[in-house]
């Protein structure tokens, strides 16, 4: 099967030597970043000013940017401040255990609520005014299936961890409304296709895995780390910290190997695969694990933690892709001393 190259979509799959899962941010990623930022400082209920000072920091719209690089410029403006409000009201789940907050914020789109559940009602309006009916709707029903699954019992064993995670990292949700910043939109048959649910499962697997490698630190010290892998693998396998980052690292070594082969099942299934829809959204894929991978080392000058193993190896294959596939000027990347952050300039 010829492989898939759509725009600025990196082949899938790989061309022999080409750097694997492919990582670049939206070309206007400073614009998408500065609209976020204003909107989010304007709209979003801060419990201080202080807090409300450092969403410029937080670079919270990259999730969107970096995961969807060739999504439309007016879509994205939309795709990062549905990341925003979303980082922001998971802390309420996360941090503050405010599970009572969830039938609020699955109310999106009635107008009703406190300011919180009014920026959700928002976003989610200017989404519906511009996305296909059918994507809307799937988006609607991935937020409320993502808000579902943060009631489960404690984690006990990596294999438990997996599946729950699966929903509970948000992956679906957020494929649903990257799909709508890329104007892909598939029927409810292809979403929910086996092959399908699981090329995007594997996605969801690598994404939970990075997240909690790069923010086990931050979410340790504000006694946030109870779903964390690193912290499971400690509790429930008997690991040393040292001993759960390299399982860790394995696992997400492992989940983007296991892409490549679930991704072309889609491809090369009979009735999937005759969708250039479809065969586009597998080729952009492979972006949310580079591109999580590259806006987590982005956020993580926050903290203070070694992510010397992802930081590292992602810095040389972003190096790798850039001159081998892209011919741009190479952007200079440091990486220092261990507690010291990973800097990016244009």
């Amino acid at each position: 099967m010829s492989s898939v190259k759509l725009g600025k979509v990196a082949p899938f799959p790989p061309l022999p030597g080409q750097p694997f899962p492919p990582a670049r941010n939206h070309p206007r990623w400073k614009e998408l970043y500065r609209l976020h930022d204003e909107w989010m400082m304007t709209y979003w209920p801060f419990s201080s000013e202080k807090k409300r000072a450092r969403i410029p920091f937080m670079n919270l719209a990259g999730f969107s940017t970096w995961c969807a690089p060739a999504a439309d410029f007016d879509r994205m403006v939309w795709g990062g401040r549905i990341a925003g409000i979303f980082f922001l009201a998971d802390d309420y789940i996360d941090s503050g255990k405010m599970l009572d907050r969830i039938p609020g914020f699955k109310k999106a789109a009635t107008g009703t609520g406190d300011r919180a559940e009014r920026c959700h009602d928002i976003v989610f309006r200017a989404i519906k005014e511009t996305s296909h009916p059918r994507t809307f709707d799937q988006l609607t029903k991935c937020t409320h299936e993502w808000w579902d699954s943060n009631i489960h019992e404690p984690f006990r064993n990596l294999d438990q961890y997996l599946a729950t995670r699966r929903v509970n990292i948000a992956m679906y949700f957020a494929n649903s409304y990257f799909r709508y910043t890329l104007d892909i939109n598939l029927t409810d048959e292809q979403v929910n296709h086996p092959l399908m649910r699981e090329a995007e499962g594997i996605v969801s697997d690598h994404v939970g895995l990075t997240n909690d490698y790069f923010s086990y630190a931050k979410e340790k010290l504000t006694n946030s780390d109870d779903t964390n892998i690193i912290r499971m693998l400690q509790d429930h396998e008997g690991l040393t910290y040292e001993q759960a980052k390299v399982v860790v690292e394995k696992k997400i070594r492992q989940k983007e190997q296991d892409f490549i082969p679930a991704g072309m099942a889609v491809l090369n299934d009979p009735e999937l695969g005759k969708d250039p829809a479809v065969r586009h959204w597998i080729a952009c894929l492979p972006y949310c694990m580079g591109g999580n991978n590259a806006w987590s080392q982005e956020v993580c000058s926050i903290f203070s933690y070694s992510t010397d193993f992802l930081m590292h190896s992602f810095k040389e294959r972003t190096l790798q892709h850039w001159r081998r596939h892209w011919r741009r000027p190479v952007p200079k990347v440091e990486l220092r001393s261990r507690g010291d952050s990973q800097r990016r300039s244009s």
